[in-house]
């Protein structure tokens, strides 16, 4: 029997009391049988109401490997060719431009949808464009995916595809690709093909009512360590019917663990259920930077030793003395949550808060826990 308990104080002591977290949840899971899990704090300081395993958080950045292990489901049945200009799904980025001086010239290299995966194609992450303002404006607060992400294809690119890593909306696009090539809307296709299968029931796009009855409370935090309560809305969430593959995503800690769970499994669920082929979960954790991009500008909030796949961290050397293998693949939130899967040990992490402004809030302490957890394990 293991023991976790510096796990538990380390969340309790130096998250919670020293870093004024909240609250915060942890779920460890090993070949589909939970090892782990640990809940402290508050979801609701003001009001002392406790966290508990009902809450639910926006996992903002945590969506994204969601999003693109959806995309390579869809690569795994031939629907989605990651090497296909990405104006074949959506014509509107047929006449894309980018900014070379006071000129707008069409690129030279031509946008593929694995420039969507590795977050190389160009954009930046300013989302609320002027046009994107007036697509909104003009349906009446009620745009789509796809008129947003066609939105997108209006501003100038910063860089020549292919060229070098920047965070961005390219996931966000990579969801309005996802439609075309499922024929279906976004979080259609994740149901059909995720959410009820895995029996994930508390993930969804919709902040309806009975879902924000559930949401934690949602704080900020300022560079001098001051946390403070802000409002629960999700700032991605630009109209009811945008489903943001980058950030848009609502879970409760159970359920992205069941995922996790999955992935660490190398695409296979507690049920049974096959969701990707281990040579899939491969090829999405494998490094891509390298291969095709000049200028490797990717940084990693989980510390030194990782590159960068199809959408996610990978971890390519113990450099520095980690525990985690190489191939240990994963993602962080806006919020603080977190998400490790290693496929070589079949071991998953999550871990989830609600304060805004992270990782100035909490640091490398994923980190911190996930090399604690190893240490338990004595792997």
């Amino acid at each position: 029997m293991y023991n976790f308990s510096s796990i538990a104080r380390y969340m309790e002591d130096v998250v919670c009391d020293q870093k004024h977290v909240p609250g915060c949840d942890i779920l460890i899971t090993h070949n589909h049988r939970p090892l782990f899990r640990h809940i402290c704090g508050y979801s609701d300081t003001e009001k002392c109401i406790p966290l508990t395993d009902n809450h639910l958080y926006y996992l903002y950045s945590c969506t994204k490997p969601v999003t693109v292990s959806a995309g390579m489901r869809l690569w795994e049945e031939g629907k989605l060719d990651l090497d296909r200009p990405v104006a074949d799904y959506l014509p509107a980025f047929t006449d894309v431009k980018i900014q070379k001086g006071d000129t707008l010239l069409k690129p030279d290299t031509v946008m593929t949808v694995r420039h969507l995966f590795t977050m190389s194609a160009g954009f930046d992450y300013n989302a609320l464009t002027d046009a994107v303002k007036e697509t909104i404006a003009r349906e009446n607060g009620h745009a789509t995916t796809r008129q947003i992400v066609d939105a997108y294809a209006q501003k100038p690119l910063c860089f020549e595809p292919g060229t070098r890593f920047q965070y961005s909306l390219c996931h966000d696009i990579l969801a309005a690709v996802i439609e075309e090539a499922a024929g279906m809307r976004f979080s259609e296709y994740l149901d059909n093909i995720l959410f009820t299968p895995l029996e994930m029931k508390d993930s969804t796009f919709d902040d309806t009512e009975s879902v924000r009855a559930r949401l934690a409370a949602q704080y900020r935090s300022d560079n001098d360590g001051t946390v403070t309560r802000t409002s629960d809305n999700n700032h991605y969430r630009f109209t009811d019917r945008y489903e943001s593959g980058g950030a848009g995503l609502i879970s409760s800690a159970h359920d992205y663990a069941v995922f996790a769970d999955t992935m660490a499994c190398e695409g296979t669920a507690a049920n049974g259920y096959r969701y990707l082929k281990p040579e899939t979960v491969k090829l999405l954790r494998t490094e891509q930077l390298s291969s095709f991009a000049v200028d490797r500008t990717f940084s990693c909030a989980a510390g030194p030793g990782y590159g960068y796949g199809l959408g996610v961290r990978t971890r390519l050397n113990r450099d520095a003395g980690q525990r985690s293998p190489i191939g240990e693949f994963g993602w962080d939130g806006a919020a603080g949550s977190y998400i490790m899967c290693d496929p070589v040990n079949h071991i998953s992490i999550v871990f989830t808060m609600h304060v805004l402004n992270w990782p100035a809030c909490i640091g490398s302490d994923h980190a911190v826990m996930r090399d604690m957890m190893y240490e338990i394990l004595s792997i």
